[in-house]
Order: structure tokens, then sequence, then C-alpha cells
């Protein structure tokens, strides 16, 4: 299987691997692949960093303390600049129906970026990113249109999770390890394996004047 290079673009240090982190694993073993949290923790930097190693990923933090209507178009170009400089061909995000308000800022950020970058009347080199996918955290897509086998990175997801100490308090002990072990296990009964991961595939807006592709021969994910 030709694996693309892939990039997942969170809010926070942590979203990686409780949203995907079993999948980015197993990328990671064929692929390049790039974490980037929007927002820059001191208090998990360290737990970032250790994390993306264990599950063979690069770590990209920014520099930015929180997300705003304020900083919005500033967050943007940033990500613009990581989409033409790393080019992934396949980008995971947050769903549009997360509870959280910054998550929902990154997922609208990460849509218009990838937008603007593909745009060949701008200053800069035009980029078309093939495929975008929203990951669930707590909360569960309702109706996933990908499930990704992860039996074989379950593991690593599990070991990665534990090293957020700073998360370990909320919802109680252990909550975050038992929960995404037990979702796991749910979507691996529902695409008939041990263990998965869901996604909710975000259309790209592939074909128009100012785009670098004009047409796909091949299904983007």
């Amino acid at each position: 299987m030709n694996y693309p290079t892939l990039m997942t673009i969170f809010a926070h240090p942590d979203d990686e691997t409780f949203s995907a982190g079993a999948t980015l694993a197993k990328y990671a073993k064929h692929t390049d692949v790039y974490a980037v949290s929007i927002i820059k923790d001191p208090k998990r930097e360290e737990e970032f960093n250790h994390a993306c190693k264990i599950l063979g990923v690069t770590p990209i933090q920014l520099e930015f303390k929180k997300i705003s209507s304020c900083n919005f178009y500033k967050i943007k170009r940033k990500v613009e600049d990581l989409i033409r400089e790393f080019k992934p061909k396949q980008i995971i995000t947050h769903v549009d129906f997360d509870y959280h308000h910054e998550h929902k800022k990154v997922r609208n950020i990460v849509e218009e970026a990838i937008e603007w970058v593909s745009h060949t009347t701008s200053d800069k080199e035009a980029f078309q990113v093939s495929s975008l996918w929203g990951a669930e955290t707590t909360v569960l897509i309702p109706l996933p249109d990908i499930h990704i086998d992860t039996t074989d990175t379950h593991d690593d997801k599990l070991e990665a999770i534990k090293v957020y100490e700073t998360q370990s308090h909320k919802g109680g002990k252990n909550f975050y390890s038992k929960f995404h072990h037990s979702k796991s296990i749910l979507r691996g009964v529902q695409s008939s394996t041990n263990h998965a991961e869901a996604f909710q595939v975000i259309p790209i807006k592939l074909t128009g004047s100012f785009k670098p592709i004009k047409v796909m021969d091949q299904f983007p994910y």
C-alpha cells in the first residue's frame, strides 16, 4: 500500500495521541508523519515530544497560548506555511461537532489553510492536499466514513497516553486509557478487526480555475 505523507493539526498537545495515536504509529512505519500542536503548553511540552517519539512521528509545536477569533488568521498563516513546507497529501484534524471551542476553530483554520495554499494565484507555490479526515477524541463520530485497523499499533497508543500525566486526573483514574481502549474495541468490532480508529472524511474541493489539481485519477484516501 502506498502511504502518503501525513500531518495532524490539532489544538493541544495530547490531541494527536488521544484522537489518532494508533493510526499515526501505523503510518509512521511507512511514511513521514508530522504532528502539529497549535498551542504550546510548557506543562505538556515534554510530554508531547515523548508521546510523539513513542508513536514514531515528528512533533511540531507552534508558539500560541490560545486560539481565538483575534489570532485566527495569524494561526492560519502559520498552518499554510507548514503545509507548503512539508507538503502532506493527507491531513487529520478535529471534527466540526467537537464540543471544545478551540478544537472547532482549528478545524476551520485547517480547512481555510488547505483552500488558500491550493490557489495558484498566490505569490507562493501552490500545493493541493488530497485528503482531509476528522478524528474523534471523547466525542464520537456517529457514522464513521473510515476505519483504520490499528491492532498492531494499539499498544503504542496506550503507552503514549500514559505519558500525559498532566491530563491523568481528568475523568477519574485512568479514564483516558480505559476510554480509548474500549473505543478501539468498539471500532474494531464495527470493522471486523481487534482494534481500530474511526474518522470522518471531510470533502476538499479539488477542481477550480486556480487549483493545481483539476482531476483525480484515484481515491484520495
